[in-house]
């Protein structure tokens, strides 16, 4: 089940169910929901010229 830029109905069948704890509607329908499907992600881009490898690593 994948929901962009917008919530979840909390009515998904096959979806995770929860209790009632701090987000006060459930794993599907709480303000916290969506820390149970993301995960942290870094993306680097190099604006420049260079092409600078890992670790300082030097072919030639």
């Amino acid at each position: 089940i994948a929901n962009v830029n917008i919530g979840t109905s909390g009515a998904e069948i096959g979806g995770a169910f929860g209790g009632e704890k701090d987000t006060g509607g459930g794993r599907e329908s709480g303000s916290d929901s969506w820390k149970f499907y993301m995960r942290r992600q870094t993306c680097t881009i190099n604006w420049g010229d260079d092409l600078p490898l890992a670790q300082g690593i030097e072919f030639g």
